[in-house]
């Protein structure tokens, strides 16, 4: 630096523009968050009614027609989730957790996650994972699911045929060594179209794709490769990526780590004592995980395998928390989870599944269920465990049962309202904290309900006003926090200002049904007939080859497209028939287990649940080597009865 530019002029104006840069940077992170906060707002009355309309149980068209704007709005909301998550980097707010990250378990999960979402059955996911590769390390496996995830999808999405291939090593080359741990490389190489260096170079900045004509056949934000980058170097890591145009690309990043033992923990384990849970789970080292986890942090654990084994547990005796799965051999863990709340509507709930399914989520959501996805940390199964006991817990209240919301919006008012009628619950409403107050004054109302931005006197100051006033007393009236505002969802923040619980926006009938149950304003009905459901009489003749109704809960309707998506089953699935047949006759117990696994995953998820059965049962029985070959021959003919079913089909 020259003289001149040394002199303190100079150095006053460069001050000046880093202050600016950081303000100008600070108000886009604000922008963002903002505006992710405020469309979750009228994203209450969307999502809200779309619900109350499927509830009503309408036709098959005006079934379909809400299906497909409920999975637009939670598309939308998983877009809001990725700008928030943008806001939060670029305000150096987002915080990694660190745990335990099985990295086998971890890839072979994301990819079978991932595998509804192959389009063609010219394509292959693979996992190829060198042996030097630890198998427990320190890190953020959500976070470092999210990158998989974000990067696999994004070769499926460019890949016609060929494979998208996940590679770990140890053989880092952008990063150093760290000095007391391992440096991890992943690596996913797709056969796509690939891309030229001009646009590799560009390819990782926000809102950014290859080109407009990709944008418009191929879709997307570009925030996930921006987001996996951000993710990376918070991990003090590297990413970057390697294309040819016509021959496919390579995604690759590193990360720094720390290999631990299999039975160590870097964390603290959350207390479970006295908690009894049911666990649901068919796969038998998965369900001795989940069982060996929660039993060493203090719980009681119950496990079985199948939808009528947990059914009838949970219809002799009460549990406090059932964790599922989703794929169960004799049904789905979505259903086996509306039964349990029509038996046993104090339990917690938890669905527990390798499935990243954003309408599943947003289901489980709408019943008030935990949605959390394999693999987890033991802590972090831990803590979904504590805190879906902690829900189910029910509160005394001896006090009126009525309840009164402060909201200044029309139509959430009117959805709320709509909502609470459903439950049996009975609400009056204000416009402003100051009208609440005097409404509180009267003595009628059991709980408070309220936004937090509203006109004269807003959430914040209502509800200290109410704490303040019970300072020196042993009174304590619980107020909810009813906001969009994402970061007062998690507990210490609502907590430190002073409310009891938080409701997001859009609030889902089974969130509002939950709460009033634990608050003691509504009756748990465990005193309700009960009767079997469809799927349930279903079970006692012979199942059909495809559970249509299954089909069509899914799909929203039985129409072209869900039967090509059957078709399209049967045309993935041919080969690995042919896989199995192949590895039984070879005694290549390892590749038999692999390919039941995968049979077992694809089957269920094409609601061909006898078939998924027999996959299951292969499976176990190939991972104890013991001879198959009868069941083999079973899988060959029921894939053929599933042939039959699926050309049979017509489109409603």
């Amino acid at each position: 630096m020259s003289k001149k530019d040394d002199t303190p002029q100079n150095l006053e104006d460069l001050k000046r523009a880093v202050a600016q840069a950081d303000a100008l940077a600070a108000q886009k992170s604000n922008f963002l968050a903002t505006m992710s906060h405020e469309i979750r707002t009228p994203m209450q009355s969307i999502y809200g009614l779309l619900e109350l309309i499927a509830d009503e149980k309408p036709g098959e068209k005006i079934a379909a027609m809400v299906a497909t704007a409920q999975k637009s709005a939670s598309g939308l909301l998983e877009i809001l989730d990725d700008i928030l998550d943008i806001a939060k980097m670029d305000a150096d707010k987002m915080e990694l957790d660190v745990f335990e990250v099985p990295v086998r378990l971890l890839v072979h999960g994301t990819l079978e996650a991932l595998a509804v979402k192959v389009h063609s059955a010219n394509i292959e996911l693979k996992a190829a994972i060198d042996k030097d590769v630890p198998f427990v390390v320190i890190g953020d496996p959500k976070r470092l699911r999210q990158i998989i995830m974000n990067l696999v999808g994004n070769g499926l999405k460019f890949t016609e045929k060929g494979s998208v291939t996940v590679r770990v090593s140890t053989a880092i080359k952008a990063i150093e060594k760290p000095k007391s741990g391992v440096g991890l490389r992943f690596e996913i190489t797709d056969t796509g179209i690939g891309m030229s260096k001009e646009v590799c170079e560009r390819l990782f900045s926000s809102f950014t794709q290859a080109d407009s004509s990709t944008a418009r056949k191929y879709g997307g934000t570009g925030l996930g490769l921006s987001i996996s980058r951000k993710l990376v170097e918070l991990m003090g890591g590297r990413i970057g990526v390697e294309s040819v145009q016509g021959k496919g690309s390579t995604f690759w990043f590193e990360i720094p780590t720390r290999e631990i033992g299999t039975n160590a923990t870097t964390v603290e384990l959350p207390k479970l004592e006295g908690i009894s849970v049911l666990s649901v789970e068919d796969h038998p080292q998965g369900a001795r995980e989940i069982v060996n986890s929660l039993r060493s942090m203090g719980a009681n654990v119950e496990s079985c395998p199948s939808y009528k084994d947990g059914l009838d547990l949970v219809r002799r005796r009460p549990f406090d928390v059932a964790i599922i799965d989703q794929g169960l051999p004799d049904g789905l863990g979505l259903d086996l989870i509306k039964e349990i709340m029509q038996i046993r509507p104090s339990m917690g709930l938890v669905m527990y599944t390798v499935r990243d399914d954003v309408g599943l989520s947003h289901s489980l959501r709408a019943l008030g269920a935990t949605y959390l996805t394999k693999p987890a940390s033991r802590a972090g199964l831990g803590e979904a465990v504590k805190n879906a006991a902690r829900k189910a817990v029910r509160l005394s209240n001896d006090g009126p049962r009525k309840i009164l919301i402060a909201e200044d919006t029309d139509s959430v008012r009117d959805i709320l309202g709509r909502q609470l009628e459903k439950a049996g619950a009975k609400a009056d409403f204000v416009h402003n904290g100051k009208q609440a107050l005097e409404a509180l004054k009267t003595g009628k109302y059991g709980i408070l309900i309220t936004d937090l931005h509203m006109p004269e006197m807003d959430g914040y100051a209502l509800v200290e006003t109410i704490r303040k006033s019970e300072q020196g007393t042993d009174r304590h009236f619980p107020v909810m926090v009813l906001t969009a505002d994402v970061q007062m969802a998690q507990r210490e923040v609502y907590l430190r200002h002073g409310f009891d619980e938080c409701l997001l926006k859009p609030v889902s009938l089974g969130q509002f049904r939950g709460l009033l149950y634990r608050w003691g304003l509504i009756d748990d009905g465990d005193g309700v007939n009960f009767t079997p459901s469809p799927i349930e009489e279903k079970r006692e003749g012979l199942p059909p080859a495809i559970d249509l109704e299954a089909v069509k809960e899914q799909m929203g309707t039985l129409d072209e497209s869900a039967i090509e998506m059957l078709h399209m089953f049967v045309d993935m699935t041919a080969p690995l028939i042919e896989k199995i047949k192949k590895a039984q006759n070879e005694n290549d117990f390892h590749n038999l287990t692999e390919a039941a696994h995968s049979l077992k995953g694809a089957a269920r998820s094409a609601c061909c649940n006898v078939l998924g059965d027999l996959a299951a049962r292969l499976q176990e029985d190939a991972d104890a080597q013991k001879p198959s070959q009868a069941l083999v021959v079973q899988i060959s003919d029921e894939f053929e009865r599933v042939k039959k079913a699926v050309k049979s089909l017509k489109a409603a």
